[in-house]
């Protein structure tokens, strides 16, 4: 597929459209807001067809900025656009994002064998080489199989398993895995650790609120809407503070590194460009 099927006219209106979402408020970074697709009343089949971007780029665009998390991020993911080059082939960049989501972003996570199999694989498939459907559904099986019974669910190594197993089909036959990928890539590197809020931390802040919901049983059933911050503040004010910078350093720190994963795909749009032009 020729991306914008060559015609620099038609990167311009997808890049107008944005511009006019951007600036009309409907593209903010929330977690709730409504995909790029939505927001255009086109499905992201036609989409695909109208601007000539393959179908797993179309979904990683819609889905993207509801993980943003601020302007800056937008704006890195609009760049995305930017660096796409009309008639380029986008094969090579995407399959090079997903490799990249291979990796753990975590250092505590430890490395496995899996992602240089899963990376022979793709890497094989992007070559031009049939593999067969038994290789990918024999490492699939494995993971799904390690994910269920070596790890608890809220257990961040669990993630970065549906990480691999997301990624244990062939891109080419299923575009959505891209979007499987990211999703869950995105939320494990948000759970960074960090040194000033301990496990112990966490166990305690999840006490005391648990306390309060409980305590405040009786309001709710009256109709009372709690404020719950202002409950946990009341009651363990150096612990809420405390919180409150946590997840203030670990939304910047998920940001930060959102805008360096966008960054990285457009540079790979970039380079794939000026190849295809020598």
């Amino acid at each position: 597929m020729s991306a914008f099927h060559g015609r620099p006219e038609l990167k311009q209106r997808l890049l107008d459209s944005i511009d006019a979402l951007i600036n009309q408020g409907h593209i903010t970074g929330k977690r709730n807001a409504k995909s790029l697709t939505g927001l255009l009343s086109i499905d992201s089949e036609e989409f695909s067809d109208v601007y000539g971007l393959p179908p797993s780029l179309v979904l990683l665009l819609d889905v993207m900025p509801a993980y943003a998390g601020s302007a800056a991020a937008i704006a890195a993911w609009r760049d995305l656009v930017v660096a796409i080059e009309p008639g380029a082939d986008l094969t090579l960049p995407l399959y090079g994002f997903l490799l990249m989501m291979l990796v753990p972003p975590r250092d505590d996570i430890d490395p496995s064998d899996i992602t240089g199999r899963l990376s022979k694989l793709h890497q094989r498939l992007s070559a031009g080489e049939v593999v067969a459907r038994a290789e990918w559904a024999s490492l699939r099986n494995e993971l799904v199989a390690l994910s269920e019974e070596k790890f608890a669910p809220g257990d961040r190594r669990k993630l970065q398993y549906s990480v691999w197993e997301a990624a244990a089909w062939p891109l080419s036959s299923s575009p959505s895995i891209l979007v499987q990928m990211f999703r869950s890539w995105g939320i494990l590197s948000e759970l960074v650790p960090d040194p000033e809020w301990s496990d112990a931390d966490e166990a305690r802040k999840d006490q005391v609120l648990n306390e309060i919901w409980q305590e405040q049983a009786p309001a709710r059933t009256a109709g009372e809407r709690p404020n719950y911050p202002a409950l946990f503040s009341a009651r363990e004010p150096d612990l809420a503070g405390r919180f409150e910078a946590h997840l203030f350093r670990a939304n910047a720190g998920a940001t930060a590194r959102w805008i360096e994963a966008v960054n990285y795909l457009a540079m790979l749009f970039t380079r794939q460009g000026v190849t295809d032009q020598v």
